[in-house]
């Protein structure tokens, strides 16, 4: 069957509704269509037969489309694989790994290991918080394993996060360092007291304080906003759990969406925090490797949203 392209005259509250009356099919054979990807709605897959149809919308439906359920396994998106690596843009909501407690809930490393065939299993390099979405790799073998942490631990990985706060940082650029600690007070994660410091962005990295924590050290710079929100970008050279997070919302900047280590925002959404780009020598070949993810579609409306944010490069 060749794909069937047409505009919609008037708004529809379902999707299954215009496909069954455009193309007089039974509601098993539509909505079967739906939910195995196969129609796009102004250049967007839905598979939401409920979803409502805008008027003047262009729907096309291409039984040759490939399922996501198969291609995107948890909404899992395959950016990157060969026989040692494997790169994926993890959507938001989704764990990194199984956690104590939720073991039977989905993660990136399940969605990866559906991603490869054979019996080699990817193995966890790094992880991001379930809340942010973005790239993440895995290794396929031990010694890819080994490669990619050792280079981890020697900051050789290029790690670049997007990020939309609220207000605007007194300084347009820099460096936050801390003593990260499990409790700093409420029961929360934040910095050891007396240990939170800005400097200029391009100041070498500072040593650890004495006493206790981990130090973390996160650079900033700002991309665009307005005094009531910023959008910047965000380097870490350490990967603390949390982070970003907490630097931001120390800095007085909390991510819009931010609901831990700051007040509730009522944003309704997520933290608006994603994991852009990931760039790296092949641990096995030594090539260079680019990956760029797309500010994504739940963050849409979150602005200010500089364009460069939505172009989307790979290898």
């Amino acid at each position: 069957m060749k794909p069937v392209e047409w505009i919609l005259d008037t708004a529809s509250p379902r999707l299954d509704a215009v496909v069954r009356a455009r193309l007089d099919w039974s509601h098993k054979r539509t909505r079967d269509a739906i939910r195995t990807g196969k129609v796009t709605v102004n250049g967007a897959r839905e598979t939401d037969i409920g979803a409502a149809v805008p008027a003047r919308a262009k729907l096309r439906l291409d039984m040759a489309a490939p399922d996501p359920r198969r291609t995107e396994p948890m909404g899992v998106r395959l950016v990157f694989r060969d026989p040692s690596i494997l790169v994926i843009d993890k959507p938001a909501g989704l764990l990194s790994t199984p956690a104590p407690g939720r073991e039977e809930d989905p993660t990136a490393l399940a969605a990866a290991q559906l991603l490869v065939k054979g019996p080699a299993r990817p193995k966890v390099v790094h992880r991001l918080d379930m809340e942010t979405s973005g790239l993440m790799v895995f290794a396929r073998n031990v010694p890819t394993t080994r490669a990619l942490r050792a280079m981890m631990d020697a900051h050789e990985v290029r790690r670049i996060y997007r990020a939309v706060v609220h207000g605007r940082p007194e300084q347009p650029e820099g460096m936050i360092s801390s003593m990260l600690v499990r409790d700093a007070g409420g029961g929360r994660r934040g910095s050891r007291p007396g240990t939170f410091k800005l400097r200029p962005l391009r100041t070498p990295d500072p040593g650890p304080m004495p006493g206790s924590g981990k130090l973390a050290i996160t650079r900033y710079e700002v991309k665009g906003g307005n005094d009531a929100r910023s959008a910047l970008e965000v380097r870490l050279r350490t990967g603390r759990t949390h982070q970003i997070r907490i630097h931001l919302a120390e800095l007085g900047c909390p991510l819009v969406g931010e609901h831990v280590y700051a007040m509730p925002d009522g944003a309704g959404h997520r933290q608006a925090l994603h994991a852009a780009v990931l760039a790296f020598k092949h641990p096995m070949t030594g090539e260079a490797l680019h990956f760029e993810s797309a500010w994504p579609e739940d963050l849409a409306d979150v602005t200010p949203c500089p364009r460069a944010w939505t172009t989307t490069r790979s290898r």
